[in-house]
Parts: C-alpha cells; sequence; structure tokens
C-alpha cells in the first residue's frame, strides 16, 4: 500500500510576538518537518499578516516561501473600509496575480478587531464567495451564532474552520446538517470517535488535514488520520484529496 500523502491546510511561517518553546518559524524549518512527517504540501500564512499588518505580511509570505514549491500562500485579509487594507475588486486581481487560492480573517477583539457582519466586512464575503475561495476562520474569532450568520448570509462561501476543540459536537452537527460548505480542520477535533461519526453521519468530505504547525505537533495531526477507524479511502480524502478538491473550484 502506498503511503498516506498529506496536504495540510493550516501552518504558519514567521516570528510571533508570543514565542512557544520548540516551535520555528522559517520557511526552511517548515519543509524539514513536513518532510518528516510524510506531509507533502501545505498552505501557509505569515504570522506578520495577523499580529502586525495583513498587507505587509502578506508581502513578507510571498517572499519567504519563493522557493519552496511545496507551500502555498494563505493571505490574511479584512475588509477595505479604513483604506488600510485594498477594496475586493481590488483584492482579488492582486490573488490572481500570486496564485492564492485561501485566506484567513482574524476579526477576534485579541487580534485585528473589526465585525465580520455584512455590514462591514459583506462586500468583501461576497467577493470571496462568487470566486470560490477558501476561507479558513478559527473558532476563537466569532461565536457560534457568528458562523450561523456568516453561512446563512453567504451559503456558497467554502469555509473551513479551524482552531476547534473537543467540545463542538452538539454546535457542529445541527451547522452541519444546515450548511454544506462549512468544512472542519482535524488538528484540533480531538472528539473521542469524533473522526469516525462525522464520516458515518456527514461524510469524510467535511473534514480537511491541518497540523496547525509551528504551534501544535505535525506528528500528532498525521497520527490522528492515520490511525482513524475509517476506511483508507476516507482517510485520503481527508489528507489531501477534499482540499484538493475545495482548490480545484476556486474561480479566478
Amino acid at each position: 500500500m502506498e503511503p498516506m500523502e498529506f496536504f495540510d491546510c493550516n501552518c504558519t511561517i514567521g516570528m510571533r510576538g508570543i514565542v512557544n518553546p520548540g516551535s520555528f518559524y522559517k520557511a526552511e524549518d517548515m519543509v524539514k518537518r513536513m518532510e518528516h512527517y510524510g506531509i507533502k504540501k501545505a498552505f501557509v500564512y505569515h504570522s506578520m499578516a495577523r499580529e502586525y499588518n495583513a498587507s505587509t505580511g502578506n508581502q513578507m509570505l510571498m517572499e519567504e516561501i519563493l522557493n519552496y514549491p511545496s507551500l502555498y500562500p494563505v493571505w490574511v485579509v479584512m475588509h477595505h473600509h479604513t483604506g488600510e487594507f485594498p477594496e475586493p475588486g481590488i483584492l482579488i486581481k492582486q490573488m490572481k496575480e500570486n496564485n492564492i487560492k485561501a485566506v484567513h480573517m482574524f476579526p477576534a477583539v485579541h487580534d485585528q478587531n473589526y465585525s465580520i457582519a455584512g455590514w462591514n466586512c459583506g462586500e468583501l464575503l461576497s467577493t470571496l464567495e462568487k470566486c470560490g475561495i477558501l476561507l479558513m476562520l478559527g473558532l476563537e474569532q466569532l461565536s457560534w451564532d457568528d458562523l450561523y450568520d456568516l453561512c446563512s448570509d453567504h451559503p456558497g462561501l467554502r469555509i473551513i474552520l479551524t482552531g476547534v476543540n473537543y467540545r463542538i459536537d452538539r454546535n457542529l452537527y445541527s451547522m452541519f446538517e444546515k450548511f454544506q460548505y462549512l468544512y472542519v480542520e482535524t488538528m484540533g477535533y480531538k472528539v473521542h470517535n469524533g473522526i469516525e461519526e462525522i464520516c458515518r453521519k456527514f461524510g469524510a468530505e467535511r473534514l480537511v488535514f491541518g497540523s496547525g504547525m509551528p504551534v501544535y505537533s505535525g506528528g500528532a495531526a498525521v497520527g490522528m488520520i492515520n490511525y482513524a477507524r475509517i476506511s483508507e479511502k476516507e482517510k485520503r480524502m481527508i489528507a489531501c484529496e477534499n482540499i484538493e478538491t475545495l482548490v480545484r473550484g476556486v474561480r479566478l
């Protein structure tokens, strides 16, 4: 049997304000860890785009991963109203020029501090939805009610929920029933038999592999999929096929 190939949907490079012991920040170190764990490709965003300035961090990302074809750029985006970020039409042109297929948003008070509601981010979200861009949002960035409103207002928007925890099923299952384009990154989903139950109830296509490196362990994330009690086909879907299918749906 061929070894499982992994496409990581959620990695970070760049120095961070809070240094986690044992972590790393350079692109070359990310690639070395990926090779060690059998992760062939990874979506990465830059810490400076989250912690300092989105545009500056996105530019730094493009420069730092230039010589690493296994690293795929993810931009951090926000609304344009304050002039800190380009308006959606210009942004999409820039994304097309740089082959950007996925974005992160960090609207929480402890991050970039803005409302993701339609009156503030509606134009941006509608543009991402129209183009099939993948939107990654951490569960720490918004409430379940915020997520419900977002999915309701933009039913075609592909949303990958990251940074989840083991106590989300009582909300997640209802959301999965209502919104077909909501997906969950596997890294934080440490629910007892959780992966198995989602595959049974909703299908393996709702799960996307992610590690959260360098803050979290790539080995643990890979192990969760390799040792899940699901079929080899379902494992391959989660490991790489689901995210590749989503990427093919991007229309730039």
